[in-house]
C-alpha cells in the first residue's frame, strides 16, 4: 500500500512540475467548428431527432474518430433507427476506444456461446442463410440466440414465431432452447419468473447457459440494493466459476470486476496468466492500466516488447504500454511521452490515458488540447482519484500563466477551464475571481449571484469591489458604502485605492456633497496628484459648483514643482472664472493653456464649443483624434462643428467616422444620420438611425430628426416610383405619428399609382 501512494505521489508531482514547460500553441477554426458539429449533434440527439443525429454524429465521428462518447450514442441512435448492423459497429468502435467500458464489450459480443463472439456468429449464420435454403434446427436456435444477443431485435421475433411453427418442440428439447425462448419473451416475464430461469441456468450442464445465466445473476444483484460488502464478495464468486466454465470469455469480466473495485493486483493476479497465452486487446489494457495503479511499471516494458511483435493494432497498443511506462517515470523531458502517445493514434480513451493526453498539452501549453481533454475527463464517471489529479494541474496552470500574463484571466478558455474546476472545488477564491470577472464581461452577473458568492467569500476584497461597484451603477449608493465599509473592517495595509474612490462617489450620489468633496481631495493627494483623479475632481467641481475647491487645487498646482502639474492650473481657474461669469476671461485664459493630457484638452474643447468659439473648438478637437480614449464623441463633435461651418462634406465624413466606431451608439447614429440628411442622403438616414417597426419612446430630438428625414425618403421613393417602398415608409411613420397628414397622403398616392401600375394604365 505504501508503494501504491508512493507511485501516485510521483505521478501528481511529475504532472505539477511538467505542467508549467512547453510553447504556446493553438488549434484552429476545424476544432471550432468540430466542437459546433457535436453540440448540435447531442442536441439532435437529446431531441429524439434520430434521422437529423445519425447524420450529425457520423459526420462528426468522420472528423474524430477516436470520441468514444459520439459512437455511444451513434449507436444508440441506431438502435431506435432499428439499423442493427451500423448499431454493431459502433458497439465494435467504441469499445475498441475504451476497454474498461464492459458495457461496450457486452453489447458489441452479447452473451456467449463458446468464444462468445455472437456478432461473428450472427453474420456467418446470415450469410449461410443466403447460401442454404433453409438452416438446419440447431443453427436456426444459434441463429436466433446470437439475433437477440447482437440486437437483431426483429429478426429475432420473425425467427421466433417461425420456429415455433416449424419446429414447436424445439424450445422445450434441451437448455438451449429454453434459453432461446427465454432470451425472446424476456421482456414478457415477470420479474419471479425471470428470477427462476436464471437460477435454474446457472445449474445447466450446458456451458452457454450457465455462463449466461451467471452473467444475468450478476446484473440482478447489482440492482439487489444489498450492501457493497455483500455484492462484490457474491459477484466475484460467480465470475470465478464463470471462468472456470469458460476462461476466454469470463476472464476479462472478471479483470473488469476487479478494476472496476479498485484491486489492481487482483486485475494483475487474474490477467497475467490470460495474456501469456492470449494477447486479448482490451484485457491488456486493464493489466497494463493496473500495472501502473499498483506500482508495478517494470511489467510493462515486456508487455510493450510482446505486442510489438503482433499485428498492426498490437503494435499501436504497444505505443500506449510504452507511454503508460514513461508516465511513471516522472521525466521532466515528455519527449519520449508524446512520441509514443503518437504513435498509440488515440487507440485508447480511458480516464488514465486522458490524463496523460492532458499533462502533454499542458506540458506543450495547446491551450485548445487541455480543453477539450479536461472536459472531457471532468464530464466521465469519476474513478480512482484522477479527476483531484486533473483539477490539480489545471489549477497550478490557471494560476501560473495568468500571475505572468493578468489579461488571460479573460479568455473563455481559460475561463472553461475555472469553470469545470469549480464545480468540484467551489471553495477556491482565485476560481471564483476569473468567473465573476468573465461574468461581468458578458454582463451577466447579477445581485443573486454576489450574494451567493459572498456567503461564500464573505472577507474576499475582490468580491467586496466587486459587490460595490455592482450597486453603485445600479443606483444602490446606500448598498454600495455597506459593502466599502466591510472592506475597510479589514484594515489591509497594501490596497489600491478603488474603494476610496467607490466611497466617494457614493457620497456623492448619496447628496453627501460635502463629504464626498473632502474625501475627494484627501485621495488626490494620496495619490500624488495622479492626473487621471485630477481630471475627474475637476468634473466633479464643476457638476457641484464647487469653487472653493477649484480655487485651493489652482493654488496647489500653480505651486507644484512638476511642469505638467502646473501646465493644469489655468484649467482650475478658467472654470472657476466661468462660476464667476468671467466667461472672456476664462476663454482666453484657455486659449493659452497647453497640456498634453487628453482629459483636460477636451475640458478645453467643450467650452470652445458651448461659448460659440467655432474655430478655437475645431482645432483643439482635431487635435484629440486618435489620442483620446472616447473617439466617437471627439469625431462627432468635430462633425458638428463643420456643419456650422457650413462644411457638409467634412461634416459627413467625420459623422461616419463616428458611427463606425460603434453602429449601435445612439449618439453616433443621431449625428451621421443628420449630416446625411443635410446632404440629401435620407434613404441611408433612415436606415442609420434604424428606428424599429413597432411604437418604442424615442427622445424628442431623434423624433423629430426621424421624422423630417422620413418624410423626405418617402417624398423620394415616390419619385423614384418605388412605390412598395413608400408605401412601407409611410406604414413605419404611422406607428410613430398616426395622425401624421404628409405620411396617409403619400401613402395613398402609392397605392394608387401600383394600382395604375397594374392595371396598366
Amino acid at each position: 500500500m505504501k508503494k501504491t501512494r508512493l507511485i501516485l505521489v510521483i505521478v501528481l508531482i511529475s504532472v505539477v512540475l511538467l505542467a508549467c514547460l512547453g510553447f504556446l500553441g493553438y488549434f484552429g477554426v476545424k476544432t471550432m467548428r468540430r466542437s459546433h458539429l457535436r453540440s448540435e449533434a447531442r442536441k439532435a440527439f437529446a431531441a429524439e431527432d434520430w434521422k437529423k443525429a445519425e447524420r450529425l454524429l457520423n459526420e462528426y465521428v468522420a472528423r474524430d474518430p477516436d470520441s468514444e462518447e459520439d459512437f455511444v450514442r451513434l449507436a444508440q441512435v441506431y438502435n431506435h433507427l432499428g439499423n442493427t448492423d451500423e448499431e454493431m459497429r459502433c458497439w465494435h468502435k467504441a469499445s475498441a476506444l475504451n476497454p474498461l467500458k464492459s458495457e461496450y464489450w457486452d453489447n458489441y459480443t452479447g452473451c456467449a456461446t463458446n468464444a462468445r463472439d455472437f456478432d461473428h456468429l450472427f453474420s456467418s449464420l446470415s450469410r449461410r442463410t443466403l447460401q442454404t435454403a433453409k438452416l438446419a434446427p440447431k443453427e436456426m436456435m444459434l441463429y436466433l440466440i446470437s439475433a437477440v444477443m447482437t440486437n437483431h431485435t426483429k429478426e429475432a421475433e420473425k425467427l421466433y414465431e417461425n420456429m415455433r411453427k416449424a419446429y414447436p418442440d424445439a424450445f422445450r428439447k434441451d437448455d438451449l432452447g429454453r434459453f432461446a425462448e427465454f432470451l425472446v419473451t424476456y421482456d414478457k416475464l415477470t420479474a419471479a419468473e425471470r428470477s427462476r430461469f436464471i437460477e435454474q441456468g446457472i445449474q445447466s450442464d450446458d456451458p452457454v447457459v450457465r455462463l449466461a445465466s451467471i452473467l444475468q445473476r450478476l446484473v440482478n444483484l447489482e440492482l439487489s440494493g444489498g450492501t457493497a460488502e455483500s455484492v462484490n464478495e457474491q459477484e466475484e464468486t460467480l465470475l470465478k466459476q464463470a471462468v472456470e466454465l469458460n476462461r476466454f470469455a469470463a476472464t476479462p469480466i472478471l479483470a473488469n470486476f476487479y478494476f472496476s473495485r479498485l484491486k489492481f493486483d487482483s486485475v494483475i493476479e487474474t490477467a497475467e496468466p490470460y495474456l501469456a497465452d492470449i494477447p486479448h486487446i482490451q484485457l491488456s489494457v486493464v493489466y497494463a492500466e493496473s500495472c501502473v495503479y499498483d506500482a508495478q511499471p517494470e511489467k510493462l516494458k515486456p508487455l510493450a516488447k510482446k505486442f510489438h511483435t503482433l499485428g498492426p493494432r498490437h503494435r499501436i497498443l504497444a505505443s500506449y504500454f510504452d507511454a503508460l511506462y514513461d508516465f511513471t517515470q516522472g521525466v521532466e523531458k515528455n519527449d519520449d511521452l508524446v512520441k509514443h502517445m503518437q504513435e498509440a493514434r488515440g487507440i485508447v480513451q480511458t480516464p488514465l490515458a486522458n490524463l496523460i493526453n492532458l499533462q502533454i498539452a499542458l506540458n506543450n501549453d495547446t491551450l485548445e488540447k487541455i480543453c477539450t481533454t479536461f472536459e472531457t475527463i471532468m464530464k466521465a464517471p469519476p474513478f480512482y482519484n484522477l479527476r483531484e489529479r486533473a483539477c490539480a494541474a489545471v489549477r497550478h496552470y490557471l494560476e501560473t500563466k495568468i500571475v505572468e500574463k493578468p489579461e488571460l484571466a479573460e479568455d473563455p478558455r481559460m475561463v472553461k477551464l475555472t469553470q469545470l474546476i469549480s464545480e468540484i472545488d467551489k471553495t477556491d477564491p482565485f476560481l471564483m475571481r476569473i468567473i465573476i470577472t468573465d461574468q461581468m464581461k458578458r454582463n451577466v452577473l447579477t445581485r443573486q449571484i454576489i450574494q451567493e458568492k459572498l456567503e461564500a467569500f464573505p472577507d474576499d476584497p475582490y468580491l467586496l469591489e466587486v459587490a460595490a461597484e455592482f450597486e453603485l451603477f445600479n443606483g444602490n449608493p446606500e448598498q454600495c458604502l455597506d459593502y466599502v465599509e466591510r472592506f475597510y473592517a479589514l484594515e489591509i495595509e497594501e490596497r489600491s485605492n478603488t474603494f476610496d474612490l467607490l466611497h466617494m462617489l457614493a457620497l456623492e450620489l448619496t447628496g453627501k456633497i460635502d463629504e464626498a468633496a473632502k474625501e475627494f481631495t484627501a485621495l488626490i493627494e494620496n495619490n500624488e496628484m495622479n492626473r487621471g483623479l485630477l481630471s475627474r475632481y475637476l468634473n466633479f467641481c464643476i457638476d457641484h459648483k464647487r469653487g472653493e475647491e477649484l480655487s485651493k487645487m489652482a493654488e496647489r498646482l500653480e505651486t507644484s514643482d512638476a511642469p505638467d502639474l502646473t501646465a493644469l492650473a489655468p484649467f482650475f481657474r478658467a472654470e472657476e472664472m466661468f462660476l464667476q461669469g468671467k466667461t472672456e476671461e476664462a476663454l482666453s485664459l484657455l486659449e493659452k493653456a497647453k497640456t498634453d493630457q487628453p482629459d483636460f484638452e477636451l475640458y478645453a474643447a467643450d467650452k470652445f464649443s458651448t461659448c460659440g468659439r467655432v474655430d478655437q473648438a475645431l482645432s483643439r478637437y482635431l487635435a484629440l483624434v486618435g489620442r483620446h480614449s472616447d473617439q466617437r464623441v471627439i469625431l462627432a463633435n468635430i462633425a458638428g462643428l463643420y456643419l456650422a461651418k457650413g462644411k457638409k462634406e467634412e461634416a459627413l465624413s467625420y459623422a461616419k467616422q463616428a458611427w463606425e466606431t460603434n453602429h449601435d451608439d445612439g449618439l453616433v447614429q443621431f449625428v451621421y444620420a443628420k449630416m446625411l440628411a443635410e446632404n440629401g442622403q435620407y434613404q441611408d438616414a433612415a436606415s442609420v438611425l434604424n428606428i424599429p417597426n413597432r411604437k418604442v419612446e424615442l427622445p424628442d430630438e431623434i423624433m423629430n430628426l426621424w421624422t423630417d428625414i422620413m418624410h423626405h425618403a418617402i417624398e423620394d421613393s415616390i419619385a423614384g416610383e418605388r412605390y412598395m417602398q413608400a408605401e412601407e415608409q409611410c406604414k413605419h411613420l404611422l406607428v410613430f405619428v398616426p395622425d401624421d397628414t404628409f405620411a396617409k397622403e403619400s401613402m395613398e398616392k402609392a397605392r394608387r399609382r401600383l394600382g395604375q401600375r397594374s392595371s396598366g394604365k
